[in-house]
């Protein structure tokens, strides 16, 4: 499975406008940096689990994703993912090594390209959210879900 993270902000995302012609639109945003941050992992099967929460992820939490992975995904799970801080972590290490079915293996440096996951963000970001201005964090928080309703 593929595993990574991504952030959603307040400020919107304006993927297509309307104007007359011959005048540049001005399309009036949220100027808000308030986010939230999605982790995530999709099978090969195409099984696609996630965790949405305010703020960034830290290694306890990524741990408590992978125990949620092995829970949800029978088998023996081999996990990638790139190089983030959090999942080396001396916790993250020591979890991993204590749990038999799970194993990880790290995608070359500043390769996203890689990651059949980042489909996924830039499917959400450009359909779910484009063109899109959330007024609150629940607000992005209630988009985000029919998103990942729509990706299941």
């Amino acid at each position: 499975m593929f595993l990574d993270e991504v952030g959603f902000s307040l400020k919107g995302t304006v993927k297509h406008t309307w104007a007359v012609r011959g005048k540049t639109p001005v399309v009036f945003g949220k100027a808000n940096w308030d986010k939230v941050s999605t982790l995530g992992a999709i099978t090969s099967a195409g099984q696609f689990l996630q965790h949405t929460q305010q703020g960034a992820f830290t290694g306890p939490q990524v741990i408590r994703f992978f125990q949620h992975l092995l829970t949800h995904v029978p088998g023996d799970l081999l996990v990638v993912l790139d190089h983030a801080s959090i999942h080396k972590t001396k916790a993250v290490t020591a979890f991993v090594a204590g749990e038999t079915r799970l194993s990880l293996s790290y995608l070359p440096p500043y390769a996203p390209e890689l990651n059949p996951i980042e489909l996924v963000w830039a499917y959400v970001k450009r359909n779910v959210l484009g063109n899109f201005c959330a007024r609150t964090v629940k607000e992005l928080k209630v988009r985000l879900r029919i998103g990942w309703q729509r990706i299941r």
